[in-house]
């Protein structure tokens, strides 16, 4: 049986059959068991957020799969359309607007310039003293209607009476001297010499008699002109002495109505042209262009032009506030309803109308006057198709429907 066993050291020992026992082989060295890593839980909780961030983040920037699908599906049908829609696309035919027109006709029209403008009295005459002393009477007020070489008050006298009556009589005496020199000169028995001593005496005998008088004239206070009292600077009892503002008078009559013309427009004023003024008070009066300046002020560069308006009464007070209508040159100009004024893109004044295509289009026009008929304008052809109704649904340049307007009254904004 010994031949037929072997011992078996280990599991890979060879048996010998029928052999005689061996020693058994050299047993293998036991293997180091393996080091297992451990992970700390906060490291795994920190990845497990920095991934589910980024998943977070990343989902709202990127397509989703429904969503790449239908793009896909749409630039498949688009690829799959752009030769037949290139082949066969027909724009869609647009809708010619309806618009009511009428046919104006341009008239012949006087320019009327309308500018601003005053009310000032034509004459201003200042009354001074021209000679001292004290006031003795004084006999008007502010406002009192005068007329020229109306005595409205004097000056104290004083010894001016005597010296007057000084004079008189020394001129008397240089007459009676003078008379006798000449009878003697003729007769030889004085020269000629003494005789023009005579004379010359007597002459200044004259003026200073001339003088005592004019000084004398000078104490009484009279108007140079017609007019009103605007204002009295003295009382009575006040002394004033040579220059001494004693009263203001202005002549209404005809009263003037003042404005300032630009360069630009000036050449076309004429003096002798017959105008209108507007005045503030509501009331409108009727004139003729008296005065153009020759020369423009300097700040303004514009030229004072005046309006003589008669004013028998004085109905009309110096200062007032008034717009000045001066006529201009003749010109064509269409009447229409203010209505009708539109703007365009930039900001221009102009209206529509319809040319011979039926073709709408935009014309800035110039407003001439302003009236409670309409307003005249300047800027359109003799005759043209003016949009009534429609105007603001009409571009510039678009093709429209012209039809007839029958019951709109033009130079209004009436419809019958």
């Amino acid at each position: 049986m010994t031949e037929h066993l072997s011992k078996i050291d280990g599991p890979n020992a060879e048996r010998v059959p029928g052999g005689p026992e061996t020693e058994s082989a050299p047993k293998p060295k036991p293997q180091a068991p393996r080091k297992r890593w451990r992970v700390k839980p906060s490291i795994v909780i920190a990845v497990l957020l920095a991934v589910g961030a980024t998943g977070w983040i990343l989902s709202g920037s990127l397509p989703s799969q429904e969503e790449m699908q239908g793009q896909q599906g749409a630039v498949a049908t688009e690829g799959a359309s752009a030769p037949a829609a290139s082949a066969s696309v027909i724009p869609p035919e647009k809708k010619v607007q309806s618009v009511r027109v009428y046919e104006s006709v341009a008239q012949i029209r006087r320019t009327t310039l309308r500018i601003a403008g005053r009310t000032e009295a034509s004459r201003e005459g200042r009354l001074m003293a021209e000679t001292e002393g004290a006031i003795r009477t004084l006999d008007v007020e502010e406002g009192d209607t005068v007329a020229a070489g109306q005595r409205i008050g004097s000056i104290k006298e004083d010894e001016r009476n005597a010296v007057v009556r000084e004079a008189e009589a020394l001129l008397t005496q240089r007459e009676i001297e003078y008379s006798a020199a000449a009878k003697l000169a003729s007769k030889g028995f004085q020269s000629e010499i003494s005789k023009a001593t005579s004379l010359a005496e007597m002459e200044a005998a004259k003026a200073a008699l001339d003088r005592a008088r004019i000084d004398l004239a000078k104490t009484r206070l009279s108007i140079p002109f017609d007019g009103v009292i605007w204002t009295k600077d003295v009382e009575q009892g006040d002394l004033v002495k040579v220059g001494d503002l004693i009263a203001t008078v202005v002549d209404l009559d005809p009263i003037l109505v003042v404005a300032n013309v630009s360069e630009r427009e000036v050449a076309a004023v004429t003096e002798g042209a017959l105008a209108r003024a507007k005045l503030i008070t509501g009331e409108t009066v009727e004139g003729i262009v008296s005065y153009i300046s020759p020369q423009a002020e300097t700040a303004t560069r514009t030229f004072r032009v005046e309006v003589e308006v008669p004013d028998t009464g004085n109905r009309y007070k110096a200062g007032i506030t008034a717009e000045l209508l001066l006529p201009l040159s003749e010109s064509e100009a269409h009447l229409i309803s203010p209505a009708l004024l539109t703007l365009d893109d930039s900001g221009q004044v102009g209206v529509k109308l319809v040319d011979d295509g039926d073709i709408a289009r935009f014309v800035p026009v110039q407003i001439l006057e302003d009236t409670p008929d309409g307003v005249w304008i300047h800027g359109l052809p003799r005759r043209a198709t003016l949009i009534s109704v429609g105007q603001e649904y009409a571009g510039d340049g678009e093709k429209v429907n012209p039809v007839p307007d029958t019951v709109f009254v033009p130079g209004t904004n009436d419809r019958s």
